[in-house]
């Protein structure tokens, strides 16, 4: 029998490959076009779900689908513009402010408790972001805090993890009292490639939408099947244990993206930014057990 943190493992494995290859395509298209690639390729991945799907929908619950593949399509172009124009060893990491956000937002909105240990992971995130933004170079204090500010991208990174963490909000209570998980992700998935591909229609043109496929061959599809993959992985290990045990395993994940990405695209300071990483990554922990 294959063990729940088997699936967390592969889940982490194939987020690692999602993310190089995102960025090895993004080098070539801007962002916009990626995305609408991608997308249509992970709702045609989707229709593979439709004999364990349930579509006795509300039109309410509907209408909140939708509302959340908004929010997804604004914030995977947003980290898709970050991660075009940033070291991939350099935002990866940022994607760890997730759990920092999710326990704010708890916190104000479903009236969860903030633990002391919750807030001394949130510090901890805080500090290695700093570090992370030093470089290595501490000869000035402020000047990682002018590095940060001064890079209109890792905002655009932020702000979509902070949308996700929004969504991750709304994906607990559709998926808890509404629809089963392979339902919601494949109605999230359709209206993110139905969203991205009519606003890339109306800007490009319906041609520059196939043109991506031809320009980047292979890359849009399988991209999607990275991430459709990490998915289904992800979720297999979470039906099968406690979220407090297979997610801190996930999380793993920005340490082999630092690592392997950072050596596959020769960036600088990919060893300082690994360990950071690995130090970041406590505070993550603090967070979610």
């Amino acid at each position: 029998m294959i063990e729940w943190w088997m699936y967390a493992f592969l889940a982490v494995i194939f987020g690692t490959m999602f993310v190089m290859f995102r960025k090895k395509a993004l080098v070539k298209v801007h962002a916009m076009n990626f995305e609408a690639a991608r997308s249509l390729s992970v709702a045609f991945l989707c229709l593979f779900l439709i004999p364990f799907i349930n579509l006795n929908i509300s039109w309410q619950i509907l209408l909140i689908v939708y509302g959340v593949s908004l929010m997804g399509t604004f914030a995977i172009l947003l980290m898709s513009k970050s991660l075009r124009h940033n070291d991939v060893s350099l935002v990866a990491p940022l994607s760890n402010f997730r759990p920092a956000f999710v326990a704010v937002l708890a916190y104000f909105f479903l009236g969860e408790s903030l633990t002391l240990t919750q807030i001394a992971g949130v510090v901890i995130i805080l500090f290695t972001t700093y570090l992370l933004e030093s470089d290595h170079h501490f000869s000035n204090f402020l000047e990682p805090i002018r590095n940060f500010i001064g890079n209109r991208y890792h905002y655009y990174f932020l702000l979509a993890v902070f949308i996700f963490s929004i969504a991750t909000i709304i994906d607990k209570y559709i998926v808890t009292y509404h629809l089963s998980i392979f339902t919601y992700y494949f109605l999230v998935w359709l209206f993110v490639a139905i969203n991205f591909n009519f606003i890339h229609a109306w800007q490009f043109g319906i041609k520059d939408s196939l043109k991506c496929f031809k320009d980047l061959k292979y890359l849009p599809v399988l991209v999607a099947g990275f991430s459709f993959a990490k998915n289904l992985f992800a979720l297999k290990a979470l039906s099968m244990a406690y979220a407090s045990l297979v997610t801190p395993v996930l999380m793993v994940e920005t340490l082999f993206v630092v690592f392997v990405g950072g050596e596959f695209f020769h960036e600088q300071y990919r060893y300082f930014r690994f360990f950071v990483s690995a130090l970041m990554l406590i505070g993550v922990y603090l967070i979610i057990m």
